[in-house]
């Protein structure tokens, strides 16, 4: 399965009032603009245009784009962190490793517009490009703590520091999923994933000198 490079995610909790309806057509109207215009191009104008409303409706529910994708980031963020937060099974590093890999990619392309949009803003928002680290920060310590482990289980006194590791791994699932979904560098799903989890189980093996991961 290949991944189209410009869907768009509502976040399908459905609206219950009126307001929440229309700063939900909002929220997916720019996500259209970002899709088709990106983040430097895109105007409150051609949100309200896509989106059928008036600059006054916009400013009812946004102060300006930067709230827009504020509100999608977050959001995102928030599923990215239950993610992280989820917890692995010390019997099968290996399920854990095909969880959290293809969950991250999942998200990556239910989010492909936002996430896209998110790195464009966070080129030149501070803002943004520090709830950005924050929210891979998630996923590099909860790495990290079992890189700590598969080095404690070896005894060695020179790998480098597990943070170090995790972060380097964590990168590598982000840059590859950049050039597959937002790019368009043609994959299938199962490939990518079976690539990811040997490579990420292959360096906790060598740091635990024994198979703590099964290839």
């Amino acid at each position: 399965m290949t991944s189209s490079a410009h869907s768009t995610n509502t976040h399908s909790d459905a609206p219950s009032t009126r307001g929440e309806r229309t700063a939900a057509r909002l929220r997916t109207a720019a996500q259209e603009a970002f899709a088709e215009l990106g983040w430097n191009a895109t105007r409150v104008e051609d949100i309200v245009q896509r989106a059928g409303v008036s600059h006054g409706t916009f400013y009812t529910y946004y102060e300006n784009k930067t709230a827009v994708l504020d509100h999608l980031v977050r959001t995102s963020q928030g599923d990215f962190a239950a993610l992280a937060a989820a917890p692995w099974q010390a019997d099968d590093v290996r399920g854990a490793l095909e969880r959290v890999i293809g969950g991250f990619l999942d998200l990556f392309a239910r989010d492909v517009v936002i996430m896209r949009t998110w790195l464009q803003a966070a080129r030149d928002d501070r803002s943004f490009s520090a709830l950005y680290l924050s929210s891979r920060a998630l996923f590099a310590e909860r790495v990290a703590e079992h890189v700590a482990a598969a080095v404690a289980a070896s005894g060695r006194e020179d790998a480098p520091p597990s943070r170090t590791v995790a972060s380097t791994l964590v990168a590598m699932v982000e840059h590859f999923a950049y050039a597959w979904l937002v790019l368009g560098e043609p994959h299938e799903r199962e490939d990518v994933l079976d690539a990811l989890v040997l490579i990420w189980g292959s360096t906790l093996n060598a740091l635990a000198s024994f198979e703590l991961v099964r290839l």
